[in-house]
């Protein structure tokens, strides 16, 4: 199963949208801020999509985090502003430990990470149309084989 995880598109779906018709996910994952944007995204694309919404979204668009399963592996979902992510991770990981996640994606800084600390993963896709911290744009691809998570940020 190949996953895309986007987030932080705050309205500027075309270059994201372009990369996705090319790799052709097959399920979507969208950490916030703008809800409808992965709405639109995933219906294009015809995939699945779990989302949540950010600090820019309406508060009741959405679901502010998610605990979803695929292929046996446990994704904890939330934009991350919650959790003071611009500080530093340590409360998101006490969380995603809580929720007994093997992957916690998060959003809100508009700058990708991809770390795994006490056998959790924490991954921020970036953002494909704001980055920041000059970064170039980007997302998260992951392939979920037998048990065996990869994860890596790709450039757009």
């Amino acid at each position: 199963m190949r996953i895309a995880v986007v987030g932080d598109t705050h309205g500027r779906i075309e270059p994201i949208k372009r990369e996705l018709l090319k790799i052709q996910p097959d399920h979507m994952i969208f950490t916030g801020d703008f809800y409808g944007d992965a709405l639109r995204l995933s219906a294009h694309l015809g995939v699945s999509c779990q989302a949540i919404v950010g600090n820019c979204d309406l508060a009741n668009a959405g679901p502010h985090e998610l605990l979803i399963e695929l292929l046996g592996k446990r994704f904890y979902l939330v934009h991350g502003h919650q959790y003071g992510v611009k500080m530093g991770l340590q409360s998101l990981l006490y969380r995603g430990l809580e929720q007994e996640a093997d992957v916690v994606l998060f959003g809100h800084t508009h700058v990708s990470c991809c770390e795994q600390i006490d056998n959790v993963w924490l991954i921020n896709p970036g953002s494909p149309s704001r980055p920041r911290g000059g970064a170039r744009g980007s997302y998260c691809l992951i392939d979920l084989d037998d048990g065996k998570l990869v994860p890596r940020i790709v450039e757009v």
